[in-house]
């Protein structure tokens, strides 16, 4: 049989079937919402027009005009897939998210939930079609596990704490048992997020109201964990670098030294930015930094990837034609019960698995397919590749 796919590339959502081409999948309701939006904000400019005549001049004005009626983009952030080929994905349209259900057949899509209190992300259906497992994200910095049956009932958290709680993945032949990755979060007296920790493995088994941790390492980001029925568990393993790092006394001084010439440069930015506005040019290009422009990086796992930048770091370690976007030290890891855990694939963002052991993984550009006893085979290119799924459960 067919190894069938899905994946997510820049919030889009595509589908690999087989040998067929690549078939995107467009969200009714997520399109329904854009619409809503932008008939709110027509009815409304007329209020904001008048409140910013004169004071701003009215290339400024035209320019916040035509911002302002941008659609809002429609950003598909997790799919998993469900029985008899069917898939769930969490979809976000501004302000807006829920978790819908498509039907491959009928291409019907079904809203399960939907709110703009907390974003769901990271989708995993139980073996027994009824439950679904999720992460919700919170404005305050907090991740929690959270469960919902699939009627569409609110997701109800089943973890808590200052941590980041993601990824869950329910364990097969347990009733009702998940693996997850979770981090501690560090705060200043502020309440203000400076630090996190390393992402460790946990198990929270609900019947028997326990939680262990499975791996553990100051050392390493464990990532994305999936157990098989045999008690072997799956994971991304990439080095863990602290946000914050230790500031020398020699750095301290150079800060101090640098003052004038930063305040200066801060000044001359401010003016740079009003002669560009009008005239359309920079004061000057002659030695200037190139500008790292903050909408072409990409978020994978919590970290800020430049793609470019990345895929000509990385181009020497892949195929020419799909470098990786991740380095070599991502490294997909499987660790059956009572063995050291082994290196079975490098430069691995997203990976998936099914019951026959079939394993499906993307470096970011290339998606690739390892059965049992074989070789990696690439079925795929694209970009900016952020999460792949296989679509049927059994694969021979």
């Amino acid at each position: 049989m067919a190894v069938d796919v899905a994946y997510l590339s820049q919030g889009k959502l595509y589908l690999k079937l087989g040998g067929a081409s690549v078939q995107e999948v467009e969200s009714q309701f997520g399109q329904t919402v854009q619409e809503r939006v932008l008939q709110i904000k027509k009815r409304n400019s007329w209020k904001d027009q008048s409140m910013m005549a004169g004071l701003f001049p009215p290339e400024i004005l035209q320019e916040m005009e035509r911002q302002h009626f941008n659609a809002p983009p429609i950003s598909i952030t997790s799919l998993c897939r469900g029985l008899d080929n069917q898939l769930f994905y969490a979809l976000e349209v501004g302000e807006v998210g829920g978790i819908f259900q498509l039907d491959q057949k009928s291409n019907r899509e079904d809203r399960l939930f939907h709110s703009n209190d907390f974003r769901v992300h990271h989708l995993n259906l139980h073996p027994d079609g009824k439950q679904m497992a999720c992460t919700t994200l919170y404005n305050t910095g907090v991740a929690n596990i959270a469960v919902m049956p699939v009627d569409g009932i609110r997701p109800r958290d089943v973890t808590e704490g200052d941590s980041l709680d993601l990824a869950p993945r329910w364990v097969p032949g347990r009733e009702r048992a998940i693996v997850f990755q979770s981090a501690g979060i560090g705060r200043d007296r502020n309440g203000i997020a400076r630090e996190q920790g390393a992402f460790s493995i946990q198990m929270l088994d609900f019947n028997q109201k326990d939680m262990v941790c499975l791996v553990e390492d100051p050392k390493y980001d464990f990532l994305g964990p999936q157990m098989t029925a045999d008690g072997t568990l799956y994971y991304i393993r990439r080095p863990y670098r602290p946000s914050q790092r230790r500031t020398s006394l020699w750095q301290v001084i150079k800060d101090i030294m640098m003052m004038p010439v930063r305040l200066v440069y801060a000044i001359f930015q401010w003016l740079n930015f009003f002669t560009q506005r009008y005239t359309g040019k920079p004061l000057t290009i002659a030695g200037m930094p190139k500008a790292v422009d903050t909408q072409k990086l990409v978020e994978i796992w919590g970290n800020a990837i430049d793609p470019v930048q990345a895929l000509q770091e990385n181009r020497k370690f892949g195929d020419i034609d799909a470098p990786p976007l991740v380095p070599r030290s991502w490294q997909l890891m499987r660790q059956r019960p009572n063995s050291q855990p082994e290196i079975i694939a490098e430069s691995v963002l997203s990976y998936d698995l099914n019951a026959d052991n079939v394993i499906v993984y993307t470096n970011g550009s290339g998606i690739y397919v390892l059965k049992p006893g074989a070789v990696p085979t690439r079925i795929h290119v694209s970009s900016l590749i952020e999460q792949v799924t296989l679509v049927n459960s059994n694969t021979a």
